[in-house]
């Protein structure tokens, strides 16, 4: 990979994550291909129309999920083909999330999350991985 394209992908993948931070749907979804695909835990949204759900349930817009959501990025590999980030989701359970009512309570959740881009350097692929046994035993569901 040339060194512009590799730059030209960590602009758009770093706008992304502030478009997050910003709780920006909208700026969100700008990163995004047309035929982009968001994978959650193995759940897969295709086109933008379903990745901005995702996004907006999971709380990225006022009424989701979880408030107050929070992407930290730890640590950065970059390959030919991806960029991959090791990062931690912290938030507060304000709405339903998977069938579970609101707790109320504080999550932080470590992620793996793998960023593929397209040839005019937008988003084609968001894939996260996450412990889901940890986040449902910050909600008080698992112990």
């Amino acid at each position: 990979m040339s060194e512009a394209i590799s730059e030209a992908h960590v602009r758009v993948l770093e706008e992304h994550l502030r478009a997050e931070n910003a709780h920006d749907v909208g700026r969100i979804m700008e990163t995004f291909s047309q035929s982009a695909k968001f994978t959650l835990n193995g759940n897969t949204y295709g086109g933008h129309n379903l990745i901005r759900v995702a996004h907006e349930r999971f709380g990225f817009r006022e009424g989701g999920s979880f408030s107050d959501l929070r992407v930290e990025e730890n640590r950065r590999y970059t390959s030919d083909s991806a960029i991959i980030l090791e990062q931690t989701v912290s938030g507060k359970h304000t709405g339903t999330w998977e069938g579970i009512e609101a707790t109320g309570r504080a999550i932080k959740v470590s992620v793996c999350t793998i960023y593929t881009f397209d040839a005019d350097d937008k988003l084609v692929g968001e894939n996260v991985y996450f412990d889901g046994a940890l986040l449902l035993r910050q909600l008080g569901v698992l112990s």
